[in-house]
């Protein structure tokens, strides 16, 4: 069947492929009317559009690299501050445990000698009370002396030298 084909065709020597003269020419203006409007009236727009796209990133980059020198800026200066204020805080903790120091070590001395007052008070007190007891005693003390002594001794012993001899011993016992 291809052979029958191939029969019946006209053989011609002209390509297919190839353009006419005048196609080539009408095709050769059209191109050019294209490439000049291209040029000259659709890429000129898209062009100012890149150009400020990139004006616009370069901006923005700018703009936050001075943002980010503006950010270091205050976190060093925040940091200062910081520092500073560590440091006064420290002064002023410092301040206050030596004013609590001298507060305390006062508040104890004075409470030493308070102390110290009422135990020698107290000391007193016990001194005339055991005075006063063995004021109190004593008469009876050199009774009971006198009575002992004049049942050791058999004799009859006087409560005046009882008494006497009651005093002299209570003085060597001081």
């Amino acid at each position: 069947m291809i052979a029958l084909l191939a029969e019946d065709a006209p053989a011609s020597t002209e390509n297919p492929i190839l353009p006419e003269p005048s196609e080539m020419f009408w095709a050769a203006i059209c191109f050019t009317l294209l490439y000049l409007l291209i040029r000259y009236v659709f890429l000129p727009p898209v062009l100012e559009v890149m150009d400020g796209r990139e004006k616009k990133v370069s901006d923005d980059l700018q703009a936050a690299a001075s943002a980010k020198h503006k950010v270091a800026n205050a976190s060093f200066e925040l940091e200062e501050q910081l520092s500073d204020v560590k440091a006064e805080a420290d002064a002023i903790i410092e301040q206050a445990r030596s004013e609590a120091a001298a507060e305390r070590s006062r508040l104890v001395s004075q409470a030493e000698r308070e102390v110290a007052v009422g135990k020698q008070a107290v000391q007193e007190e016990i001194d005339a009370q055991r005075l006063a007891a063995l004021s109190s005693l004593q008469p009876k003390m050199a009774n009971i002396a006198a009575s002992a002594a004049s049942k050791v001794l058999d004799t009859n012993v006087a409560d005046a030298t009882a008494q006497a001899s009651l005093n002299q011993l209570m003085e060597s016992s001081k």
